[in-house]
């Protein structure tokens, strides 16, 4: 949000400089010495402005747009508007001898204008299609072979006069091979004209029709100009069809990321419920108190924690992180999740590292993405305390004693599930008397990074926990989060946030 901020500031900024200084530029010229036809120009140049303004900012709020396209859009905004400024310039000056040299810079850099937006609009509808990669190359080597001789040409035409002259009087006139300076700009419009007509299938209607006007409307602008010397409307009205083109398309882009966001919202409900979240946990249980969550970064998230009664007298922790984000991640959770459940439900009298062994194995079948899951899995003896364990790639746990603060519980680590097949999880015993906690988290809290790119790290974590270490488990729990965003402020968060607290308090 905050470059957001900056980014529409400093284009404010600079959209209200380049008209203030247009409007001054013509009142020393004088309206009553500018031909109506040059009063009309300046007119057009200075709405289109205004309109690519608007387009700016729109782009730069539109949370729905794909960001390269989006950039890409922006350029020819920005191009466009340069465009519009040293056209408006040109006509200003026109007939000056004092500014003579001025007209024969503006005019060159309104020329250059003219191959980069063909070239950025290519940029644009590329966006959209799919490639081969042996095509695009071919395109590219044109693109740029054909951009740097046009501008190479105009460069030229500073000294040689072969596309425009402008007189010892300040007067500008176009010559006989004017024309030529339009030639790689047809090429690359037609060009794209075949390509959006033989890949239509891939555009909505809406798509198709709006892309095909952007090449239609201002080629026809262009002929009008030229043979109506003194009327330049191209500027404008290719701006006008950007809007169309960003509104059209921002639309149809909508309605798409409408549906995924549905979707979304329906395996973000999914994954939530599949989680157990009903606290506190079989409250007639006086043994242990317990409680735990997950903020996933993203709708849906690849962090999963799950407790459940092994029989009466042993209650299984489970707290995993899968590798990668979203939709993939939030899969790879809910296979994970289901295979630790079963097959410690299946084995009751195995021990977590056995448990670990066979998910393991489960879970390297097949595993071509090659996703691989943390995870720490912990039975406890509610009569006794003593809990058995098995770390695999995960975060250490942290242990408070009745009398004591939080610690790390440096215990031992293998190798993540899903990593390599036939791997050994040896785990070990952790002992717990009443009153003691037991915290497990995933990196999300460890690794919380804020605006300078610092990370909450362990000590900040402990810090919290002994904070509140005399409160119960859901109290703990949501200090913890408090601490975190309090340390982000305002940093996005970039991964999911779980946590799982149990407070043993024996046997009466």
């Amino acid at each position: 949000e905050k470059n957001k901020r900056i980014l529409i500031i400093s284009y404010s900024v600079f959209f209200l400089l380049v008209l203030a200084f247009e409007v001054v530029f013509v009142l020393m010229r004088g309206m009553a010495r500018l031909e109506r036809v040059y009063l009309l120009n300046v007119g057009i140049d200075i709405m289109g402005l205004f309109i690519g303004y608007v387009i700016f900012v729109c782009c730069i709020m539109d949370e729905q747009k794909a960001l390269s396209n989006t950039k890409n859009l922006l350029r020819i905004v920005i191009t466009v508007s340069l465009s519009l400024v040293f056209d408006t310039v040109a006509w200003v000056v026109d007939g000056l001898t004092e500014y003579r040299l001025v007209n024969i810079l503006v005019n060159t850099l309104y020329y250059m204008c003219a191959p980069f937006e063909a070239v950025l609009f290519v940029y644009y509808v590329r966006g959209y299609l799919k490639f081969y990669k042996k095509i695009e190359k071919q395109i590219d080597i044109f693109l740029n072979v054909g951009l740097a001789v046009s501008i190479v040409m105009r460069i030229i035409n500073i000294f040689n006069g072969m596309y425009f002259r402008v007189d010892e009087n300040g007067v500008y006139s176009r010559t006989s091979l004017y024309p030529l300076s339009m030639v790689y700009i047809v090429i690359t419009l037609i060009g794209i004209f075949i390509i959006i007509i033989r890949e239509r299938k891939q555009f909505s209607v809406f798509q198709f029709v709006t892309l095909l006007l952007y090449i239609i409307v201002p080629g026809a602008s262009l002929i009008i100009t030229y043979l109506f010397y003194g009327l330049s409307i191209s500027g404008g009205i290719m701006m006008l069809v950007v809007l169309l083109m960003y509104s059209t398309l921002n639309v149809a882009e909508g309605r798409k990321i409408a549906v995924v966001n549905q979707d979304l919202e329906v395996a973000s409900a999914i994954q939530q419920n599949v989680l157990p979240n009903t606290f506190p946990f079989m409250p007639e249980r006086k043994e242990f108190d317990l409680f735990a969550s997950m903020t996933p970064a993203k709708e849906v998230g690849g962090d999963f924690y799950d407790f459940f009664m092994v029989d009466d007298n042993r209650l299984a922790m489970v707290i995993a992180d899968v590798s990668g984000k979203g939709m993939p991640a939030a899969l790879f959770m809910m296979v994970s999740k289901t295979l630790i459940k079963s097959q410690t439900l299946a084995m009751p009298d195995k021990d977590p590292g056995e448990i670990l062994e066979v998910v393991n194995g489960l879970l390297c079948e097949g595993n071509k993405l090659q996703m691989f899951v943390t995870a720490w899995l912990g039975i406890i003896d509610l009569k006794t305390g003593k809990i058995t364990y098995a770390n695999a790639g995960h975060e250490y746990p942290a242990i408070k004693r009745k009398v004591g603060k939080f610690r790390l519980f440096r215990d031992i680590h293998s190798v993540p599930l899903g990593s390599f097949e036939d791997m050994i999880y040896p785990g070990g015993i952790i002992m717990l008397r009443p009153g003691d906690i037991i915290y497990v988290y995933t990196d999300g809290v460890t690794e919380a990074t804020n605006s300078d790119l610092e990370l909450f790290g362990t000590n900040r974590m402990l810090d919290a926990l002994n904070k509140a270490s005399d409160n119960p488990v859901e109290v703990l729990d949501a200090n913890i989060r408090r601490e975190i965003q309090r340390f982000m402020v305002d940093a996005p968060q970039f991964d999911d946030i779980t946590m799982l607290a149990l407070k043993y308090n024996g046997v009466e």
